[in-house]
């Protein structure tokens, strides 16, 4: 009788624990709902992150298979963990200031793990440590990975055709071999499949191996296999077209050989992991270490989770103060100098490349000559943040995701000398017929000038985070040439001292607090 009494406390006490945490969970995704929204959003827009969609149902099948264990341990809050449970929240509201999308949804997950773990206490928490981590894969990020992973893709490709003996010429990301001309875009960067097996891959090593160094080890090998067989994938590609005469893997076939070869390899990878399996261990029965069942603190339980309310619910409420302060707003035209050291301004060609600023309040194009030299400067003035016309976000590119006529040949850095001291600037290739352009890019946010992407996104959030400036702007310097290079000639290293300071004066005198 007294068993059965036992058995009933258990399940009671858990019932009011799991009826908590299911309401503390539901709690925190309304606070920061359209943070979690934005999540659901990509995964239903975006192929590439698809699989977050069953993130969270698998973390629960995870879970519930440690239902027995579980059932040992009794839910000791631990109120330490809401110091996490702060920083999280500040994480969010620095990158909902920010506008960096990918840094608001870490720190939902990571706010929703602490809150688990204030209200079940360490020992809980450490028993479902791998499935409340596996929720990270939910948060749709690795796009930042593209460009680099495109790089290595065509330059893999490249030298791969060469050692099969055909001749071929590469510019930037395209390559022309004698059968036809390629392009690695964005759909060839092999995020899709670097993605899905890092995803599969730390499942597959939670549930076959219980030694830490085996796991990680092919965590790794689920990292570096798809980057190497994606090289792989694209050669075969490029050769299957030229072979044919591009009449194969030119169209939908392209895609479907290459899911077909994804799967391939990671039918191998998985098949070669299983040879290491560790044996498969029962869950712990052992009852000494099981917490007494009648141990639950239900005023500490209440207590806790108001607590995690609490800490949570602070940050929507501040970031909801910031924007409703007083904006900043635009009190003079932008204009650039009529002469900047020698050099004579005047109106653009119609002919020549101009970047474009998605959202900008502001936009000046200015072109200055001197005898045959050409300078053009490019100003995009953001006077206050608005939601998705950011700076600097995904598609605010200085070349648009559809232009035909002008590519990106070749990236790079540069030193210039800004007020003085040096700073190493984004330097582009942009060619487009038979002109080319050495292209010098940089921002200014605030007052202070960075090249960073990601240092002007921390800027933003400080000035954001202290109400200083809200005010923004991107430099585009465009300097027609015969062959591309990487410096920056003395007659135009003087032009920029000069024509900074001028710029920054007209910058100040645009805004007002």
């Amino acid at each position: 009788m007294s068993s059965q009494r036992e058995v009933y406390s258990e399940v009671s006490s858990w019932s009011a624990a799991l009826a908590l945490t299911i309401l503390l969970i539901a709690a925190i995704i309304g606070l920061f709902y359209d943070t979690a929204w934005s999540m659901v959003s990509i995964w239903y827009r975006s192929e590439t992150f698809a699989h977050g969609f069953i993130i969270a149902p698998i973390s629960l099948w995870l879970i519930w298979g440690k239902r027995t264990a579980l059932q040992q341990l009794v839910p000791q809050p631990e109120y330490r963990v809401s110091i996490l449970l702060l920083s999280g929240g500040f994480l969010w509201l620095a990158g909902y200031l920010a506008d960096a999308l990918v840094i608001q949804q870490l720190a939902l997950v990571s706010m929703l793990i602490c809150g688990i773990w204030t209200l079940l206490g360490n020992r809980i928490a450490w028993l479902l440590a791998f499935p409340l981590a596996f929720l990270f894969f939910a948060v749709p990020m690795g796009e930042d990975l593209v460009p680099p992973l495109m790089e290595i893709t065509a330059t893999a490709t490249v030298y791969l055709i060469k050692l099969t003996g055909v001749p071929v010429y590469r510019e930037g990301l395209f390559f022309s071999l004698p059968s036809g001309d390629w392009s690695v875009v964005e759909a060839c960067s092999g995020v899709r499949y670097l993605i899905a097996s890092v995803t599969l891959g730390a499942l597959y090593a939670h549930l076959t191996y219980t030694r830490l160094s085996k796991r990680v080890l092919f965590i790794l090998a689920a990292v570096i296999v798809p980057i190497v067989a994606n090289s792989l994938r694209a050669y075969m590609i490029v050769m299957l077209g030229h072979l044919s005469n591009m009449k194969i893997a030119t169209g939908v076939d392209h895609l479907v050989y290459g899911w077909l070869f994804f799967g391939l390899v990671m039918l191998i990878l998985f098949s070669v992991g299983a040879i290491w399996r560790d044996p498969h261990r029962a869950p712990a029965q052992d009852t000494d270490q099981a917490d007494p069942p009648n141990g639950m603190d239900y005023r500490r339980l209440v207590a806790s989770s108001t607590i995690v309310l609490l800490s949570a619910a602070v940050w929507p409420i501040m970031a909801y103060a910031m924007d409703n302060r007083q904006s900043l707003i635009d009190n003079h035209p932008l204009a650039l100098p009529g002469r900047i050291a020698g050099w004579e301004g005047g109106s653009v060609s119609g002919d020549a490349w101009l970047p474009q600023f998605n959202g900008a309040s502001q936009v000046v194009h200015r072109q200055y000559y001197l005898e045959q030299r050409q300078i053009g400067v490019s100003i995009g003035h953001y006077a206050q943040r608005k939601k998705g016309n950011e700076l600097i976000n995904s598609q605010n590119l200085l070349l648009g995701k559809d232009e035909k006529k002008w590519r990106i040949t070749d990236t790079g850095k540069v030193i210039l000398q800004i007020k003085g001291e040096p700073l190493e600037i984004d330097q582009f290739t942009v060619k487009g017929g038979d002109q080319l352009y050495q292209v010098l890019t940089w921002y200014r946010i605030g007052d202070t000038y960075t090249s960073s992407r990601y240092e002007g996104k921390l800027l933003d959030a400080y000035y954001r985070l202290t109400f200083g400036r809200q005010d923004s702007a991107r430099v585009v310097i465009a300097i027609p040439r015969d062959l591309a290079r990487n410096e920056v000639m003395d007659s135009e290293q003087k032009f920029l001292d000069q024509m900074l300071p001028a710029l920054e004066t007209t910058l100040d005198q645009l805004v007002s607090n």
